[in-house]
């Protein structure tokens, strides 16, 4: 019996790193290359919850209830009552139930005295040291970046994903010190440091300074030592000259993306003010980035943005933190749960520090276990401090690493005390029985749904490749059978409409992109609905896509310029003549030979109308 629960417990830990591993993961197998981590995670999430040895790791049928666990179960049960009366949307609700799920079963599986956290953190190591010369090998060219706008990117299209990701394992490091392969150990941190350089996310800097004071502040218990006044001189020279360091770094973090900070702290404001306009519900989750952009472009429209804020405005995905994505989403109520739920991980420590004091355990156990508290507990602070300047919850690989540092936490914490009308639940086998089955019952469901909209997703790739191919009616044979799957997915309206534009079905190829736009602002949505119209030659309609389209991103010199155009073919000279100067004033982000041969052509349109003026006058 003893051997067939080690047995399961290394299965569990094998099945925890491939849920991290399948969260890294990006592939143009799908539409989108970041959808393969969406549905590695989750599938992999929900396969841990239903999978019958997780059940068996303990025979102790005692249901316990703890406070972190509690709340978040509450923050996912607020996103359900959001899906269920239509202002949530299907996938971001599926991964909530999937991070839930992973809480809750990591949480079980780390309160078994047989798990092994030395060998998981080994894992967790090696999968950063991998990702690590995975960068590196981009910087020297041995990889292809996952985009084209980054020389290092790591495994995500994205660098601050990866950078994020390391720096949340930094703490995973610090641990390992202490074991003896340290030069193995100090090879995969090094690599790890090189890495962050190479990616340049000031958010990352920021989580790995926090995870190395928060992790030796709590292993050299350097709040106790602040504490004894026989310090409060060395204390306050501390202070003075961490503020000596902070600022003067804080300022060069600023300035080195002046432009980013900027158009986050104009995210924030407009995100604030959406925020008055719903406070208790917000707009719904997973649809910040329509709701957002839709205000912002309405907030440009009526000249309520300065300068400088229109020339760092752009189409915006995410607000760059979670508590101003949670407010407009969730509204007062979802701030709440949130806040609630970091703040029991974060007075977590503690609790822990009363339960240590009560315990007569070994001195060098209780180093070890405090140890790995003190490595969650650092991850949580990391977390919860980039998650206030850059964005976390929505990105599946730092998320994964959250939930797995609060499992770690809440193993450590004492279950709460329940009322005493309530105190059969606890020992109740029928309830541990049926709560079981509701969890088997719903990962099966959200399995099924799951791999539905990712067989659709890769037939919606299988059709654009046969759009790019020329087969445009092989395409479109496809397309109608996944729009049950996909009926919530923008994407798949886009590439619809573009394979009836290249049909030259344009009437049809319009419908597609306003379902697309009912779901989500990025431009290329407006600038496809934009170009039917053109072909089909109804330019008020065109110009009232354009129009929008430059709200959305009013940097965007080739937006400006097809709107130019369609203000000639409709024959409105005077806002031609406007925007045209507008274009010549325009200072762009990174001057370009496109942006002057743009400038030029509007001085030239300008030339020819002036002439043009000047002649009709002489005939006159």
């Amino acid at each position: 019996m003893f051997k067939t629960t080690i047995l399961l417990s290394n299965l569990s830990r094998i099945l925890l790193v491939i849920i991290i591993i399948a969260g890294l993961v990006n592939t143009e197998y799908f539409y989108s290359s970041t959808s393969a981590a969406y549905y590695g995670f989750c599938i992999t999430v929900l396969f841990f919850a239903i999978t019958p040895y997780h059940f068996q790791i303990t025979n102790n049928r005692t249901v316990t209830f703890k406070i972190p666990l509690l709340l978040f179960g509450l923050c996912c049960f607020y996103v359900l009552i959001h899906y269920f009366t239509n202002t949530g949307t299907l996938v971001f609700t599926i991964y909530s139930v999937a991070l839930y799920f992973l809480l809750l079963k990591a949480t079980t599986l780390f309160s078994s005295p047989n798990f092994k956290f030395k060998l998981f953190f080994v894992s967790i190591a090696g999968i950063a040291m991998g990702e690590s010369m995975y960068c590196i090998g981009q910087f020297f060219g041995g990889f292809k970046s996952q985009s084209k706008l980054f020389a290092v990117t790591g495994s995500w299209n994205n660098p601050n994903v990866t950078a994020i990701f390391l720096a949340l394992t930094v703490p995973v490091f610090l641990n390992l010190f202490q074991d003896k392969y340290k030069k193995i150990v100090l090879t995969g941190f090094l690599s790890v440091l090189i890495s962050l350089l190479l990616l340049k996310c000031r958010a990352a800097f920021i989580g790995t300074v926090l995870s190395i004071i928060v992790f030796y502040g709590l292993e050299y218990q350097f709040i106790n030592w602040v504490k004894n006044k026989k310090n409060n001189t060395s204390a306050k020279a501390l202070l003075i000259l961490g503020l000596l360091i902070i600022i003067p770094l804080s300022s060069q973090l600023y300035n080195a993306k002046k432009d980013s900070a900027d158009g986050r702290k104009f995210i924030w404001k407009v995100s604030a003010i959406m925020a008055f306009e719903r406070p208790v519900t917000g707009y719904g989750y997973g649809s910040f980035e329509k709701e957002y952009n839709l205000y912002q472009a309405n907030y440009i429209q009526n000249d309520k943005a300065t300068a400088e804020e229109v020339a760092n405005a752009g189409p915006v995905i995410m607000p760059h933190n979670e508590l101003i994505q949670n407010v407009v989403e969730g509204g007062i109520i979802g701030l709440i749960l949130i806040s609630l739920f970091f703040g029991s991980l974060l007075f977590a420590v503690k609790q822990k520090n009363r339960t240590e004091q009560k315990k007569l355990n070994t001195e060098a156990v209780s180093q070890a276990k405090n140890s790995v508290f003190h490595l969650a507990y650092a991850g949580v602070v990391s977390f919860i401090g980039m998650s206030m300047v850059n964005s976390t919850i929505q990105i599946v690989p730092i998320m994964c690493l959250l939930i797995i540092y609060a499992a770690i936490v809440c193993s450590t914490l004492n279950p709460i005390e329940i009322p005493r009308f309530l105190s059969f639940v606890r020992r109740s086998k029928a309830f541990s029985i049926a709560s079981k089955t509701v969890i088997i019952a719903i990962s099966v469901y959200l399995l099924y749904l799951l791999l539905g909209m990712a067989t659709a997703d890769r037939k919606n790739k299988e059709a654009k490749l046969l759009k790019e191919a020329g087969h445009y009616e092989q395409s479109l044979q496809i397309m109608p059978d996944l729009e049950p799957y996909l009926k919530e997915d923008s994407h798949y309206w886009d590439n619809y409409g573009h394979i009836y534009f290249k049909a030259q079905k344009f009437q049809e190829a319009i419908i597609c992109f306003k379902k697309a736009k009912a779901l989500s602002t990025l431009p290329e949505f407006y600038m496809g609905a934009g170009i039917c119209y053109e072909k089909l030659h109804q330019y008020p309609k065109v110009i009232q896509q354009y129009e929008t389209l430059i709200a959305l991103y009013p940097s965007k010199f080739l937006y400006r310029m097809l709107l130019l155009e369609t203000y000639f073919k409709n024959k409105n000279f005077s806002k031609a003549i406007f925007l045209a100067q507008e274009i010549i004033q325009m200072k762009p982000k990174i001057p370009s030979e496109k942006v002057e041969r743009y400038k030029n052509i509007c001085r030239g349109l300008l030339k020819e109308l002036s002439s043009q003026k000047t002649n009709n006058q002489q005939f006159q």
